[in-house]
Parts: C-alpha cells; sequence; structure tokens
C-alpha cells in the first residue's frame, strides 16, 4: 500500500475529478482518495466515475492518496501527477 497526503489549493470541479477517474481507470491497483473531519470523513473510489462526480473537494482540502496492488507505485505517482496539475501543494 503506498498513500500520498497533500492539500488541494483551488476547488476541484467535475471536469477534474472526472479526467482523474478515466485516467486512473488504466491501473489495476485500488485507488482511494479520502478527506474530510475524523468525524465526516469520506472516501472515493478513484475510478468510479460516478463517486468521483458526485464529489466535492473545495480549496484548503487535505486529501490523502491511497493505492493498493501489483502497480500501486506507478498509480500513486501518475495520479498524484494529475492532481499537481490542478495545482497543489505537499503537506508540511
Amino acid at each position: 500500500m503506498r498513500v500520498h497526503q497533500f492539500t488541494v489549493q483551488s476547488n476541484l470541479d467535475r471536469a477534474h475529478l472526472l479526467r482523474i477517474a478515466n485516467e486512473a481507470s488504466r491501473f489495476a491497483s485500488d485507488i482511494r482518495v479520502s478527506f474530510g473531519p475524523d468525524t465526516n470523513r469520506r472516501e472515493v473510489d478513484v475510478k468510479s466515475l460516478l463517486g468521483m462526480m458526485l464529489t466535492i473537494i473545495p480549496a484548503n482540502t487535505e486529501i490523502c492518496l491511497t493505492t493498493r496492488g501489483k502497480d500501486e507505485l506507478e498509480a500513486l505517482e501518475y495520479v498524484q501527477s494529475l492532481f499537481e496539475q490542478i495545482i497543489i501543494a505537499p503537506s508540511m
């Protein structure tokens, strides 16, 4: 299992999230994002078009990206780069 945390600097709209979902589907690994306060934490399968389409991720949200499977490292690096294209900053 691979994990990467980062903070989104701008709102992620449906177009961004659907692009990430489409691109993530090329990997065999399970790819998930979780975010929100501990009392109401959300977890979404990144490869789920419907799940990503119904997700709202506002600016300044800390996200935990998790991959698990035979190509988990490649999946983590690729999906992380997709989020980086939408302007993110690493967590401190």
